[in-house]
C-alpha cells in the first residue's frame, strides 16, 4: 500500500484538487458564498469541465432510458403478436363452424325434401387406392346403414354403401369402376346406364344414335333399379360423341359433387328395392 501510494501519490492529489475546486467554486458551501470574486472565477474556469462532465452523464443516462424503453417496446409488441395470432385462430375456428353449421342446414333442408329417413354423417377418409373410388363415413352399422344403401348431398348422389361397420361404412363413389346405375337425360327421360371411370367423372351406355343427347343435359337416376332415389342429380353432359361404326353413342357426364370437397352427407335409411349386389372387390 506505501509504495502504491509513493508511486502515485501526484496523480491522487490533483484528482482531490480538481474534485474540491468543483465542489467549491461550481457548487459552493453557505460559508463561502460570500467570496463572490473568488466563485465568479474558479466557475468560469471549471465550468467547461463541469458542463463535459454533465453531459456525458445526460447522454449515458438518456442512452441507458432509450434502452430500457425499447426493450419494454419489444416485449409489449411481442405480447400483442401473440394475442393477434390467438385472436386469428378464434377466428378461423367460427368461421369454420359458421360454414359447417351452413352446410348442415342445407344438408337438413335436403334431407327433409327426400320424404324418407336419413341420416347425416361426417366423410372421415377417402380410398388411397389408384384403382377404387371410395370414402369413409363416421357412421355404421350401430345406426342401421346397410350395404346397398344411398348416399347423397344437396348438390348430388355420392355413391352408395359397400360395407357397413361398427362405427364406420365405406362408401363407393358413383365414378368408381363398380358402380353402376339406371339413370336418364332430364330433358327428355332417355335412359341409360351410368358407370363411374374414375376421376369426377362418369359415362353412359346403351344411348341409341337416334336419342338426342346434348352437352349441358343434365343427368338424373331413374329409380328403376333402386340404387338411387328417383330425381338425384348424377351431374351434366360435358360430350358426345357419334362414332359411325358403333352402336351407342360414347357420353360423358361430369358428376355434380365435388368429393374431395364433400364433409357431410345424408345417408337414405332404406333398403333398395332391388336386393343389393356388392361388386368387385
Amino acid at each position: 500500500m506505501g509504495s502504491f501510494l509513493r508511486k502515485w501519490w501526484r496523480l491522487l492529489a490533483a484528482a482531490a484538487l480538481v474534485v474540491a475546486a468543483i465542489q467549491v467554486f461550481v457548487r459552493p458551501i453557505p460559508a463561502l458564498e460570500r467570496a463572490a470574486p473568488v466563485r465568479t472565477a474558479g466557475s468560469s474556469l471549471f465550468r467547461p469541465f463541469y458542463l463535459a462532465v454533465d453531459l456525458v452523464r445526460q447522454g449515458v443516462s438518456g442512452v441507458w432510458e432509450h434502452y430500457v424503453a425499447l426493450v419494454g417496446v419489444t416485449r409489449e409488441n411481442e405480447r400483442l403478436r401473440r394475442e393477434v395470432a390467438a385472436l386469428q385462430e378464434k377466428l378461423h375456428e367460427n368461421r369454420d363452424a359458421q360454414l359447417e353449421n351452413r352446410r348442415l342446414k342445407e344438408l337438413l333442408r335436403y334431407s327433409e325434401t327426400l320424404e324418407r329417413r336419413t341420416i347425416g354423417a361426417r366423410v372421415v377418409g377417402h380410398d388411397i387406392s389408384p384403382w377404387f373410388q371410395a370414402v369413409f363415413i363416421g357412421t355404421g352399422s350401430e345406426a342401421g346403414v346397410e350395404p346397398g344403401m344411398s348416399v347423397v348431398t344437396p348438390q348430388g348422389a355420392v355413391g352408395r354403401v359397400h360395407k357397413a361397420m361398427a362405427g364406420l361404412s365405406e362408401v363407393l363413389l358413383v365414378t368408381d369402376g363398380r358402380f353402376a346405375a339406371d339413370v336418364m337425360v332430364e330433358r327428355n327421360r332417355v335412359r341409360a346406364v351410368a358407370e363411374g371411370i374414375g376421376g369426377n367423372s362418369c359415362r353412359l351406355k346403351y344411348i341409341s344414335p337416334v336419342h338426342d343427347v346434348a352437352v349441358g343435359d343434365r343427368v338424373v337416376f331413374s329409380g328403376f333399379d333402386g340404387s338411387m332415389p328417383k330425381g338425384v342429380l348424377l351431374g351434366t353432359v360435358v360430350s358426345v360423341d357419334r362414332p359411325k361404326e358403333s352402336l351407342f353413342q360414347k357420353v360423358k357426364v361430369q358428376c355434380a359433387v365435388n368429393f374431395l370437397e364433400a364433409e357431410e352427407v345424408a345417408v337414405i335409411l332404406s333398403r333398395p328395392a332391388i336386393p343389393y349386389r356388392p361388386g368387385r372387390e
